[in-house]
């Protein structure tokens, strides 16, 4: 009945948008970098007289005392119609810690407005906060989005996490799915700040609709956009990358200032104030699915490590990865849930070779991958698994997770099956050493990258390419990166590299 009702939610919410007028619509939370502050986000279909749209607020539904003015600018959908809608941002500044605030979003006095919404403020030092983490959520098949909803409202999660993919798409049908998409949200995003990054299907018109749908998240970020940026949550540095720009090769000039962003913050970070470090981005640096290729190996191997193109060099990400010692890095695009070991270029943390339920101050980075929130592409399976050494868990199932920052030495993740909420999959993250200095050693620079044989895309290239009655096995030597390595050492690295196939491991539900 899961699927049949929110895909009803969702049709209904297409029908009712793109003909609301002035009334204020997709509501929507963020962050700032203060935690006294909340920005409100609103749409309407028509645009404000000068001097209106505002948010009144204050700690009681009936009594909203205070009152905020809001910018408004126009976005234009790249679509053959151009159609128009009006965006608006407001900030909520001073707000007292640890209270409830109801608000009201109001176009015009005496004219349309929102209903009565209501947050929370956290403590101001150091808050308990759980985050709920998915990616690629669409409007059709949501499957996440009622359980998400019935945790809200029993208090299980204080923000979210999206990891890129909106809707599917937010421009598709000139926008109004977009638009539908962020209405079916409301109930989620009115409530708790809805942090997030862009995916591959925020793609169309340079990613115009991401920029402009999450803008209140660029104003308010030291580096004034909301493809790559950080923040701080209680014990935790947040940093959100663009991944796509490794896929769109008008956008491979933004690597190396990605690059430099990400490297001057990873070493601004004071890990005796905020000691855990985390990442996300949309696409991961590792993952196992085979369904679906070469997701888990070109793909991961080109943003993982770097790649050259018209003789400029763009450097990956898994060196600084290690070179700053973060602690996990979050991600999403496979529509499944999987968690690797801590692991650096191939090789798993020499401290966490038995680790299993508990990273116990790990020495490298593990991955997540959440993605499996629901959209209309389904789920991608572990078809013919190719199981590497560094891959832990996996699960073939709807799903979403949860982050709770515990205290300053422990996290604890969880993923969740939608239907039920019922665990997956549970880890202890524990970090009670000090953080040791960064590997000032490792090269980062931005003018090289990392040229080395993959034996886990080979091994997986060579088997698909067997069981082709045209495959030529003798491909996967340059596709993996291990053209430039004699004959023994790619036969040492295949034996070295432990892949097993195996259905028993797979979860699917």
């Amino acid at each position: 009945c899961l699927f049949v009702c929110v895909c009803a939610i969702a049709t209904g919410a297409s029908a009712a948008i793109g003909d609301f007028g002035t009334s204020p619509q997709q509501v929507h939370l963020a962050l700032t970098s203060s935690l006294n502050q909340r920005t409100v986000s609103f749409v309407t279909e028509k645009e404000l007289e000068q001097g209106n749209g505002f948010v009144q607020y204050g700690t009681s539904s009936s009594s909203l005392a205070n009152s905020v003015n809001c910018t408004q600018h126009k976005f234009v959908d790249g679509g053959s119609a151009h159609r128009a809608i009006f965006l608006h941002e407001c900030l909520l500044d001073n707000l007292v810690y640890d209270i409830t605030y109801y608000y009201q979003v109001v176009s015009m006095a005496g004219g349309p407005s929102s209903k009565v919404f209501n947050f929370t403020t956290w403590k101001e030092t150091y808050p308990d906060v759980t985050l709920a983490v998915y990616g690629d959520m669409g409007l059709t098949n949501a499957r996440s989005l009622f359980p998400l909803i019935e945790d809200l409202s029993e208090g299980g999660f204080d923000m979210i996490l999206h990891v890129g993919d909106f809707a599917y798409n937010l421009d598709t049908d000139q926008g109004l799915v977009g638009d539908a998409f962020m209405e079916m949200i409301q109930p989620l995003a009115s409530s708790v700040p809805y942090m997030t990054c862009l995916g591959n299907h925020e793609t169309a018109y340079n990613f115009s609709h991401y920029t402009q749908r999450f803008a209140a998240i660029a104003m308010h970020t030291a580096t004034k956009n909301n493809w790559y940026f950080s923040w701080d949550v209680s014990y935790v540095h947040f940093i959100a990358l663009s991944s796509e720009i490794y896929y769109n090769d008008y956008l491979y000039p933004i690597i190396a200032e990605q690059l430099t962003f990400l490297e001057k913050d990873l070493a601004s970070v004071d890990r005796s104030k905020t000691p855990f470090v985390i990442v996300y981005l949309h696409r991961p640096l590792y993952c196992s699915n085979t369904d679906d290729l070469p997701d888990c190996t070109t793909d991961t191997q080109k943003i993982r490590e770097g790649f050259s193109s018209g003789g400029t060099s763009y450097p990956g990400l898994d060196a600084l990865m290690y070179k700053y010692r973060v602690n996990l890095l979050f991600a999403a695009h496979e529509h499944s849930y999987e968690r690797t070991l801590p692991v650096y270029n191939n090789t798993i943390d020499p401290t966490q070779v038995n680790a299993t339920s508990t990273y116990y101050n790990a020495d490298y980075t593990a991955h997540i991958i959440s993605g499996a929130a629901g959209c209309a592409e389904d789920l991608d399976y572990y078809d013919n698994l190719h199981h590497a050494p560094w891959s832990l868990v996996r699960s073939a199932s709807y799903g979403y997770g949860h982050l709770h920052i515990v205290n300053s030495t422990h996290l604890h993740w969880t993923q969740y099956i939608s239907e039920g909420r019922n665990g997956t999959d549970e880890l202890w993250y524990i970090q009670d050493k000090a953080v040791p200095p960064p590997r000032y050693e490792v090269d980062t620079s931005i003018t090289s990258f990392r040229y080395s044989c993959d034996p886990y895309c080979l091994k997986v290239c060579e088997f698909h390419e067997n069981k082709s009655p045209e495959g030529n096995t003798d491909v996967c030597i340059e596709k993996c990166r291990c053209d430039r390595v004699s004959e023994d050492t790619v036969k040492e690295l295949k034996q070295n590299m432990d892949i097993t196939i195996k259905w028993d491991i797979v979860h699917r539900h």
